[in-house]
């Protein structure tokens, strides 16, 4: 009988797909197969539902009742075998998907700052994660694409690794600016207030009058603590056709705070563009690039940083409090700015940062507060 061309061998389907064809084309029952080839009933069940390998006297058997060959059901059982173990268990797609997960976020301490809830199983981690990306699929491939930008304008210490914690902040900074009205951006008026920056680091409750003067300037400000191994300091974005300031709080000083206001708002005035969307700072990192640099120069120029050492110069041996108070009087700006400024240079040691640096958070106004 010229049978066999029917018998098509196929990764994905065992021998039981083709001998239940032939049975079909002969109009066999597993009765009638089971008393052709000398086996129960139960053995042939199971060589149709592929539960039972193939053996070497099966294959002789199953050649001779279909004109085959034995080396034929042998080779579509073991290739079937092979397919059934290259198939992840269920055990292994949950820990492929845990692994494909925790590699781009930093999941504890997402849920440690309530950005997705504590999850049961990995599935429901991945509908968290899901609603989080604002996605229905989240195509871990197309994902990673999205960090090249970070990694291309980051130092050689910026990873892989790193850019994909540092990309979920930005993702989560994106949606909190989103979340606030502000009017229409004023980028004259804000080139005026910069210009009177250090006055406000000594007005009274001067850290909220600053922020309110920057909302009320079209300015999105708020507080969004940084993601482990990100190590920002601020950042700014536009949202819309508003500009954004993020203030990690890593530090949690005044002369920090400032220093990262005003060198945010450099970025805003001077280089957010069509070409560079977004800065994300690290101010220990060191990053050489020409717009980083001109944006710290123009924030010690606002914060006076070459007027403090001009002041100071003459008593940078010996420095008492008093000198440092007298200082922040004369040049209108906090003695934390100058405590921050001489510890930066080395020229006092960072211990002395503490001096008039209280917790800045305790400053600003909770409305500016990402909870």
């Amino acid at each position: 009988m010229a049978t066999t061309q029917k018998l098509r061998p196929a990764i994905k389907f065992g021998p039981g797909y083709f001998i239940k064809e032939q049975m079909e084309y002969r109009s066999w029952t597993q009765e009638e197969l089971a008393e052709v080839m000398g086996m129960t009933i139960k053995h042939i069940n199971k060589i149709l539902k592929d539960k039972q390998a193939i053996t070497l006297d099966t294959a002789k058997v199953l050649a001779e009742v279909f004109d085959t060959s034995p080396q034929y059901w042998l080779n579509l059982d073991a290739n079937y075998r092979l397919w059934l173990d290259s198939i992840p268990s269920e055990k292994e797609k949950q820990a492929e998907l845990k692994a494909n997960i925790y590699e781009r976020m930093p999941i504890r301490d997402m849920i440690a700052k309530n950005w997705i809830p504590a999850f049961a199983d990995v599935y429901e981690l991945y509908e968290d994660i899901l609603e989080f990306w604002n996605t229905k699929k989240l195509d871990f491939d197309e994902w990673d694409k999205q960090i090249v930008p970070l990694l291309a304008r980051k130092s050689e210490s910026f990873n892989q690794y790193k850019a994909s914690y540092t990309y979920t902040w930005y993702h989560k900074a994106m949606m909190v600016a989103d979340s606030f009205v502000v009017p229409e951006f004023n980028k004259k008026e804000l080139e005026n207030l910069y210009q009177e920056l250090h006055q406000y680091t000594i007005k009274e409750n001067g850290t909220n009058l600053f922020l309110e003067k920057l909302n009320q300037l079209g300015v999105i400000f708020f507080v969004l603590p940084h993601l482990q191994k990100t190590y920002l300091d601020g950042a700014a974005f536009y949202c819309n056709n508003n500009p954004v300031i993020v203030y990690t709080a890593r530090y949690k000083r005044i002369d920090n705070f400032w220093f990262t206001i005003a060198h945010e708002i450099a970025h805003i005035l001077y280089h957010l563009d069509e070409n560079n969307t977004f800065f994300l700072d690290n101010f220990r990192e060191e990053e050489v690039n020409d717009l980083e640099t001109e944006a710290n120069q123009l924030a010690a120029e606002k914060l006076k940083h070459n007027d403090i050492i001009d002041y100071l110069k003459a008593k940078l041996n010996y420095l008492s409090t008093d000198d440092i108070e007298n200082c922040a009087k004369h040049l209108e700006v906090h003695p934390a700015v100058i405590i921050g400024k001489l510890a930066f240079d080395k020229t006092i040691s960072y211990a002395n940062q503490r001096l008039y640096n209280e917790d800045v958070l305790e400053l600003i106004d909770d409305n500016y507060l990402v909870k």
